[in-house]
């Protein structure tokens, strides 16, 4: 008889750091696993810890919880204090974080127990707090893969992270400083610099406690980071240049804080005074858990509430210099302040503790003065509601830097608990946020749109896998049609080679009676640090790119070696072209080993990648402070604005990782001899061999028939339809769709507009009313003017029927030509990538687009929008010569692709021209009597 051994289950070590800010975090993070993978899950923790713990898991939960021995005393701490929010004040910090080192030799012996336990079962994971970066050495000694879990915002940390390890102030007498390795653009105030960090220098006990455990951190196996990308994305790219292990922003957890024995009020009460108040009205004021500011501060903050007149929620503590968790005096505030806004219904003071979500839950709640902890920032924004930042610690100053820089969901109020500020400020910001400002409602709007953002984030349904969209159907489709239009001369072997999990995507795609063969190379994601069953940018979170670039550079022993086989088989023939993405540089040299012809195939326009190319290779907006330079090797005339660059290369410095990677493939591929690469960059011939076409799969979620699209089409006269569509794989924010759609329906043109989900939102998902103005959709449909439809619509039959006139567009290259093909002009919408320099060239080069908007932070107005409707579809001078110029590149396409007796056009003749130049070249290498 055969015994079948079955693994047991995984086990997962979770050790957070003391301290409710971390602790509540973790047991979140240990939850989440409990509930997604049924593994063993294990939290570490001193005694007392342990017992919080306990009494915050439901009795029902299988998490187990082990008790590390630790003894405050024995470190110079008060007794029964083993959390940092259980110190007194702040200068018992230090010692609390040395004593964290006495952990060791137990923490390892548990491991070893673990280890042993139930046949020798090896745990596999160990999650650990950054405090505890020396969890990294133990984890390698046991064979463990080890992870660090940042509790807080990735740009916070990573900010942290870098001025902890350089100490960058340390280095200059200025202001504001720059962070090594981070780009120029991003520089810090001394004044964003907590008070530990403006002393430290190096040899101090902080430096050297952090540094070298954020030190060790950064040799972890990977990094949990209770974010989401829609709202971190320059904090995930900061991360990325610190570590190379991969990101996973997993956030924001669900978290449930314990009821405190020392609450100032019962959630019932809390809730009872909201519902007195109208919506939005209500000002929510807390510094945390383990923060307070001076008594100076906390006066004038008392008076700036109440002479503002706004209702208010404060949750106080004692300000900075008395024990935190000893009792509020009434001297600390305006004589007779709690008396007079009690009896006006004005304010509720809260002692210690105040049910915090239960309040930024409730309707009358319109905004929270914070101290930007991370833990409150994801439950202030969760709710939709904005901040006024006044960051006292750590990563807060980051945070709120961040909020308000990059979301636009907060107004810095005051920065750290030795800050000068007045009562006339306070009223002042408060006026400003919750007041009717356009800055308040700006931040609102934001604020709501971030909450959409988080409830997509963490979002599980069926069929739902956050983004199901192919990124990379935008390379897979246009080389899929090359090889069908090769294939069609039926002289040729046509393979296309990738990885095994997209083979079955390319497959799929291909007609039964298709002779294109498909070649699989090997290929395991987690050996390179990617999730399982990760072959593909779009199963990615942005963060892990680099991991995904590098990896493709395994792919040169098994390719090199298919391209030996093929070479081999069928009587020793040998392949004559390889036809490569730009991504793969390398193969420029494996076809040079071989003797083996090699082209590149930019899938599309040239204008845009050019530009692309020579930015990414040279990096010229590093070398210039102006809003606009020239490209080397350009004409001058060609000046590029800032503006007009990705976040990502507006943060490439040549040592990022997506400078690492682009570079050389890009420099590889300018050696192919199939690519000119625009007759500036390299001496080689180009082919323009386009429009390509591509025909991709009917979807299963269209919004709309095509008999009923072009029966919609037939009420109205030619040329006086929009269509507006933003491609597969984007969307546009919130408030952007709500102008839009006002826009549109203020222009009175009809149109069609293929709508998604904003962004924040899962993609795939259902569209809600919500997302466009009040009877929007009813009020256009029954007046024929407008016709919205869902995720999909057949965007061909739309563009080429006579009664559609423009197109509001991307400016993805495939539907720049299918637009240019029925001879329809573009109002360009560029979002990302090189749709940013197509718009550019289709308006100033070719004068068949206006841009009316540029990506998807972009401020813009319903006026602005009907304006340019009237400009590009109204009987204007403007308008006509776009029409004409449009009219005339149709006629230039068809002549391009058109194939008659006696007649080729160019595109045509350039197919012929590559394949009789590739079969020359073959010529020259082959034998004589081949």
């Amino acid at each position: 008889m055969k015994i079948v051994i079955i693994p047991s289950m995984a086990h997962f070590i979770l050790f957070p750091f003391m301290g409710q800010g971390h602790l509540i975090p973790f047991l979140a993070l240990a939850r989440l696993l409990e509930q997604r993978t049924g593994h063993t899950i294990t939290i570490v923790n001193t005694p007392l810890n342990i017992l919080t713990l306990q009494s915050m898991l439901p009795p029902e939960s299988s998490i187990r919880l082990a008790t590390l021995p630790f003894n405050g005393p024995d470190h110079g701490l008060p007794p029964n204090c083993e959390s940092s929010d259980t110190l007194p004040n702040p200068l018992f910090f230090p010692r609390l974080h040395k004593a964290t080192q006495t952990l060791q030799p137990s923490f390892d012996g548990l491991i070893s127990a673990i280890a042993r336990e139930e046949d020798g079962r090896q745990p596999i994971c160990i999650i650990s707090d950054f405090f505890f970066g020396w969890t990294v050495e133990i984890a390698r000694a046991h064979g463990i893969f080890h992870s660090i879990f940042i509790t807080g915002g990735a740009y916070g940390w990573a900010i942290c992270f870098n001025v902890w390890i350089n100490l960058p102030h340390s280095n200059t007498d200025s202001e504001d400083f720059q962070l090594p390795g981070f780009p120029e653009t991003l520089r810090i105030q001394r004044s964003q610099v907590c008070r530990d960090l403006k002393i430290a220098d190096g040899p101090d006990s902080w430096s050297r406690f952090f540094r070298k455990q954020m030190s060790l951190s950064l040799r972890s196996d990977g990094f949990l980071v209770n974010t989401l990308e829609e709202l971190e994305k320059t904090g995930l790219g900061l991360f990325s240049r610190m570590t190379k292990g991969p990101l996973w922003p997993i956030g924001p957890l669900r978290t449930q804080g314990r009821r405190r024995k020392n609450s100032g009020i019962s959630k019932d009460d809390c809730v009872l005074w909201l519902n007195l108040h109208r919506t939005s009205s209500v000002l929510y004021v807390c510094f945390g858990s383990e923060n307070t500011i001076s008594a100076s501060q906390m006066m004038e903050l008392a008076m700036g509430l109440e002479e503002s007149g706004r209702a208010f929620i404060w949750v106080v503590r004692p300000p900075l210099g008395n024990d935190q968790n000893g009792d509020f005096r009434a001297e600390w505030l305006p004589e007779g302040f709690e008396e007079r806004v009690a009896e006006r219904k004005q304010g509720l003071l809260v002692r210690q503790w105040a049910p915090q979500l239960e309040i930024l839950a409730h309707e009358s709640t319109g905004a929270f003065l914070s101290h930007c902890g991370w833990n409150s920032v994801l439950e202030s924004l969760s709710q939709g509601i904005p901040l006024m930042g006044w960051p006292i610690a750590a990563d807060q100053f980051y945070n709120s830097k961040m909020l308000e820089e990059e979301v636009g969901v907060c107004v810095e109020i005051a920065r750290g608990n030795d800050s000068e500020i007045d009562k006339g400020h306070v009223k002042e910001v408060i006026e400003m946020v919750m007041g009717e400002t356009e800055k308040g409602k700006k931040m609102t709007r934001k604020a709501s749109e971030v909450k959409e953002m988080i409830e997509a984030a963490i979002r599980e349904e069926e069929g739902f896998n956050g983004s199901s969209v192919k990124a990379m159907d935008a390379h897979r489709m246009p080389f899929l049609a090359l090889a069908r239009l090769l294939e069609q001369t039926n002289r040729h072997t046509i393979t296309i080679v990738n990885t095994p999990l997209n083979i079955p995507t390319l497959q799929s795609i291909l007609p039964p009676e298709s002779t294109i063969r498909l070649a699989s190379l090997p290929f395991n994601a987690p050996d390179h640090g990617l999730p399982p069953n990760c072959e593909s940018a779009d199963t990615l979170h942005y963060s892990l790119y680099p991991r995904l670039f590098e990896a493709t550079q395994s792919l040169r022993p098994s390719f090199d070696q298919f391209i030996s086989t093929t070479a081999r088989e069928e009587n020793g023939r040998q392949p004559i072209c390889i036809i490569s993405d730009f991504f793969f540089g390398w193969t420029v040299e494996i076809a040079k080993a071989y003797g083996i012809f090699h082209t590149v195939f930019i899938t599309s326009g040239v204008y845009g990648c050019a530009i692309d190319f020579a930015i990414w290779i040279h990096l010229p907006h590093r070398k210039t402070n102006s809003d606009d330079f020239p490209l080397p090797g350009f004409p001058e005339t060609l000046r590029i604005k800032r503006s007009l660059l990705s976040s990502l290369l507006q943060d490439a410095d040549g040592s990022d990782p997506f400078s690492k990677f682009f570079q050389p493939q890009m420099s590889f591929s300018l050696r192919s001899e199939g690519l000119e690469y625009f007759s500036r960059l390299t001496n080689r011939p180009l082919w323009p061999i386009g429009p390509l076409r591509s025909q991709a799969r009917r979807r299963k979620d269209s919004g709309f028939s095509t008999d009923d699209c072009v029966s919609w089409l037939n009420l109205h006269r030619p040329s006086s339809v929009l269509f507006v569509s933003f491609g597969s794989l984007h969307t546009i924010s919130a408030s952007q769709m709500m102008e839009l759609a006002m826009g549109l329906e203020e222009s009175g043109k009809a149109f069609i507009w293929a709508i998604r989900p904003p962004l924040g939102n899962d993609f795939n998902g259902e569209f809600r009313a919500e997302w466009l103005p009040e009877g929007f959709e009813e009020r256009v449909a029954e007046r024929k003017l407008g016709l919205v439809v869902r995720k999909w619509a057949p965007q061909m039959e739309i563009l080429s029927h006579e009664s559609t006139g423009a197109f509001i567009s991307h400016c993805g290259w495939n539907s720049v030509l299918e637009s240019l093909s029925q001879g329809v002009p573009i109002i360009g919408w560029p979002i990302s990538g090189e749709q940013l320099y197509s718009s550019k060239m289709l308006e100033e080069e070719v004068g068949v687009c206006v841009e009316i908007a540029k990506g998807n932070c972009f401020e813009i107005d319903k006026g602005h929008v009907k304006k340019v409707i009237e400009m590009v579809m109204g009987e204007t001078e403007k308008g006509e010569e776009m029409r004409r110029k449009a009219l005339e590149i149709k006629k230039m396409m068809e002549a391009a692709v058109r194939e008659e007796e006696g007649f080729k056009g160019s595109s045509v003749k350039a197919m012929d021209a590559f394949i009789e130049t590739v079969v020359s070249a073959r010529r020259t290498t082959s034998e004589p009597n081949e």
